[in-house]
């Protein structure tokens, strides 16, 4: 018999879910020369135009992701099976729109230098995309084991990644708090 998930435990882990995945940067870029996209030959931009062009949808997907907490807190209220549903729903919808600002990070041009560290930046994205999609399949199957080692897994994501985006001047695009 699965370990249920426990109402309380599955909206700390929503919390982290949103919280931690949502991204948008108050750092400074630093600017590069301008050269061609390496993956697609399209004319690509600097540095500085590139994380701009990143903030924007950034800020567009916590813009999105507030409405979801706010959904989150009304949980509270709600009876145990309505609970556990209404948080699958609400994690897989900041999955979806994660997953969408995650295209258009990729879709937008490169600056050729720094190529590498923007494709680890989105890697690291995903992954954390990837481990709040593991909470809401655990909580989904009603393994508050597995729950847990989703969220230890994004924690673990956040943790390794905060330090690569701040780096690049992007610091709140992974695992902003």
């Amino acid at each position: 018999m699965p370990d249920r998930l426990k109402p309380a435990f599955g909206l700390a882990v929503l919390a982290v879910a949103l919280l931690l995945s949502g991204c948008g940067s108050s750092s400074k870029p630093t600017s590069t020369t301008s050269s061609r996209t390496p993956s697609t030959g399209a004319s690509s931009s600097t540095k500085a135009q590139f994380v701009s062009q990143a903030n924007a949808i950034c800020s567009a997907l916590q813009a999105e992701e507030k409405p979801l907490q706010a959904q989150q807190e009304k949980l509270k209220a709600l009876p145990s099976p309505t609970i556990d549903t209404a948080f699958v729903a609400l994690v897989r919808h900041a999955v979806r729109l994660a997953r969408a600002a995650e295209s258009k990070l990729r879709a937008l041009p490169m600056p050729a230098g720094n190529a590498h560290a923007i494709e680890q930046l989105l890697n690291a994205f995903a992954e954390e995309t990837t481990d709040a999609n593991g909470i809401a399949k655990a909580a989904n199957l009603q393994e508050a084991t597995l729950g847990e080692l989703a969220a230890k897994d994004l924690q673990r994501s956040v943790a390794r990644n905060k330090a690569l985006a701040a780096g690049y001047g992007m610091g709140d695009c992974i695992g902003s708090e």
